[in-house]
């Protein structure tokens, strides 16, 4: 009986626990990299804990994207968009850099903002 009890319990927790990420918001989030810049509107991407963020990029020219604090990171290409999906689980404010062909190219171009719930 005590371990049936205990069962319920530690159930509970892990329900309670996990509730906030129930509230989550799909965010599909466009970036679109021209001349190694995001627009201004796109700078800073902002998302609450706990949301479910996808974001799509494309760009005029091949480069890699890094979000950092997130270890996101894949290669963009004009013929091929990138396609990145995570949990916003850490709070913060995380550099956004682009990576070019040639070693010590990095640059950040924005912000990805995750906000407390």
């Amino acid at each position: 009986m005590r371990v049936r009890r205990l069962a319920v319990v530690l159930a509970l927790i892990r329900f309670v626990a996990g509730a906030p990420l129930a509230l989550a918001e799909p965010r599909v989030i466009d970036l679109a990299v021209h001349e190694g810049r995001l627009p201004e509107d796109r700078r800073v991407v902002q998302v609450r804990q706990g949301d479910s963020v996808t974001l799509r990029w494309s760009t005029d020219r091949r480069l890699t994207f890094h979000v950092h604090g997130y270890d996101l990171e894949d290669t963009v290409s004009p013929e091929a968009p990138a396609v990145v999906r995570f949990i916003a689980r850490a709070t913060g404010r995380f550099p956004i850099e682009i990576h070019g062909p040639d070693r010590g190219s990095e640059r950040t171009i924005g912000y990805l903002e995750v906000h407390p719930r």
